[in-house]
């Protein structure tokens, strides 16, 4: 289950059907008979497969392993593909790429010790003069201008990070954290609008004297317009001193005691450098099959999915693991995987019975990528190989493992008039305690289909102490309730291949233990108290300024309004938007009940639409 920080924009890129695809087969896989649920779970959560990573060789083997079940059970790629795999290729960030260099009145520093370029950076070459530029804010709200008086265009600005302090070392501009001006985000982009070449970033050594700053170039390929690069204090204090100036820890002392701005070209300084900051993209593939369906109903189709990637052995979706240790993701989400594959062996068997009437038919599909947002999904939806109308339903299985107290949660039974008639006719005959409720929206890939208007259901049995980490091992799974799961899914199912087709229904977001997992879905920030309630595309391949939508939330201040999905929002009330940083930053500051403004792109036309921003807990 993904669990992606707020305000950060995952993005994929579609590639070609040529893409070359990992080859590599499991060396444990089973190939002709049938494997337990235990089998498989042991096999996704083994140490061999390195806890599915994204573009690690280890979720390269579970692709060709839940590949050679379907196989294996005699189910076909879906209508279009050559096999079972759909090909795409998405982003894992930006790194550091070799030939980065930073000097210093001609000395070259040391990367990684003395400076470290940021993951938005821009990637060039710069040689110029350095101005001192306090903090590198300028902002009308708070009257303060640390480019006041001074010129950097063509120039090298060096800046502190945060903005000035009180003498509780806290923010003289805001009673709580720091403005948005204090981002470095919104430093980049000034300074660069004001026509300097680069900028340099240097903690505070009062209040903040931590080292430089950390490299992330996870998420988004959003990137500043000029190179921004983290420098030690020592290094600072060097360029201050060439240019005849106080040392750092004075200068900041001077600003935060008066509230004043104490900018200055430092003449004799410069820096030079070459930044190569370089974006990391990965193939990656979902795998689907179809169980086909018989006479009048076969051209339409219920989907079965889950998602088999997991997060490897970085820290980055880790709840307490240490870089490089394997979290196997036994219940996240191997147990999902082989609840799915039982389910496709089942109806694969059974499909072969001509008794068996009509019937729908089943795509079985397991999903790359959802811990870094939903990502496999979201191509499945956009590129998908039957016409969304012909997709009558879904379920999705997303940590299903760890059944305590017979408890499953069933979320999703407000999507479709009667859908909850078919779950409470389910849980009676369930051994299960099966506890539903209406809204669909929740952490996982099933979204990504509500998103399109397609009824979902969601079986989830409950966070634990183990979620994310790397005791999420096989030996902790409750396999007997596993096996009453696929039962509850089968006869699910069963109802949806063959009953009345169900109906759509916008249900608003619950509260649903899984809610508010996820990704930043326009709710805001951590702490900020108003939603808009878009769904970021993520992707999108088009590169265009704003935020481009896949949807709305239903009830939400964005269906009010009427945005739609492929809108691209570029203003938020006197507030350009360029990126989902832009629109974060603007739903901090905003209020429940404020009428904002919002400036849309629809199908190359601007357009203005008017919203209402609700509080996030209602």
């Amino acid at each position: 289950m993904t669990d992606a920080p707020d305000g950060v924009a995952p993005v994929t890129r579609t590639t070609t059907a040529s893409t070359t695809a990992p080859t590599t087969a499991p060396s444990t896989a089973p190939t002709t008979t049938a494997p337990t649920t235990q089998d498989t779970i042991g096999y996704l959560a083994s140490d061999e497969l390195e806890g599915r990573g994204v573009g690690t060789k280890g979720i390269d083997l579970a692709a060709h392993y839940i590949a050679d079940q379907f196989r294996r059970d005699g189910l076909r790629p879906p209508p279009g593909w050559n096999d079972h795999f759909q090909r795409f290729e998405m982003s894992m960030g930006a790194f550091v790429a070799k030939g980065t260099s930073l000097n210093l009145n001609g000395e070259p520093l040391a990367l990684d010790t003395s400076f470290r370029p940021l993951g938005f950076s821009a990637t060039g070459a710069f040689d110029a003069p350095v101005v001192f530029v306090g903090y590198g804010i300028s902002s009308e709200k708070h009257a303060y201008d640390d480019y006041a008086g001074v010129d950097v265009k063509g120039k090298v600005a060096l800046a502190m990070r945060f903005e000035p302090h009180n003498d509780e070392g806290k923010s003289r501009f805001v009673p709580k954290g720091y403005s948005d001006e204090a981002t470095f985000k919104s430093k980049a982009t000034l300074a660069a609008d004001r026509g300097a070449v680069a900028l340099l970033v240097v903690n505070p050594p009062t209040y903040h004297p931590e080292g430089l700053v950390p490299f992330s170039g996870q998420f988004t390929e959003s990137r500043a317009d000029i190179p921004v690069i983290s420098i030690s204090i020592e290094a600072a204090n060097a360029l201050l001193a060439a240019g005849g100036a106080e040392d750092l820890k004075a200068l900041q002392t001077k600003i935060d005691a008066s509230g004043k701005p104490a900018s200055t070209a430092l003449k004799g300084a410069t820096a030079s450098g070459d930044v190569r900051v370089e974006i990391r993209r990965v193939p990656v593939m979902n795998v689907a099959a179809v169980a086909p369906g018989r006479g009048k109903l076969k051209d339409q189709y219920v989907v079965v999915g889950a998602h088999y990637d997991h997060v490897g052995k970085s820290r980055m979706f880790s709840r307490g693991g240490k870089e490089g240790e394997i979290h196997n993701g036994a219940d996240d989400n191997a147990s999902g995987v082989a609840a799915m594959l039982s389910l496709a062996h089942e109806y694969a068997r059974n499909g072969r019975d001509e008794r068996a009437g009509e019937r729908r038919s089943i795509l079985f599909i397991a999903f790359t990528a959802e811990e870094w947002g939903l990502l496999g999904s979201q191509h499945f939806v956009s590129h998908p190989p039957v016409a969304l109308e012909r997709i009558v339903a879904m379920l999705n299985m997303d940590m299903v493992g760890r059944v305590r107290n017979d408890i499953l949660f069933v979320s999703g039974t407000g999507t479709a008039k009667g859908l909850d008639v078919i779950v409470r006719a389910a849980d009676e005959a369930s051994p299960l305690d099966v506890k539903p409720s209406q809204s669909g929206f929740a952490a996982s890939d099933h979204v990504s289909f509500l998103l399109k208007k397609i009824p979902v259901l969601f079986f989830f049995s409950g966070l634990h102490p183990d979620y994310h980490k790397p005791s999420d091992d096989a030996d902790k799974i409750n396999y007997d309730a596993i096996g009453q799961v696929v039962t509850l899914g089968r006869e699910i199912v069963d109802e949806l291949i063959r009953g009345p087709r169900v109906e759509y229904i916008a249900v608003a977001q619950g509260n649903s233990p899984h809610d508010g997992m996820g990704p930043a879905t326009g709710g805001g920030p951590a702490g900020s108290g108003v939603t808009l309630g878009v769904v970021p595309d993520y992707t999108s391949m088009e590169s265009t300024d704003g935020v481009r939508i896949t949807g709305t939330t239903p009830g939400s201040p964005a269906e009010t309004a009427g945005l739609k999905d492929g809108d691209v929002i570029t203003r938020f009330g006197d507030k350009p938007i360029i990126d989902l940083h832009d629109l974060t930053a603007a739903l901090r500051e905003g209020e429940p009940g404020d009428k904002i403004k919002l400036k849309v792109v629809r199908d190359g036309k601007d357009i203005e639409l008017k919203a209402t921003l609700a509080d996030r807990k209602g």
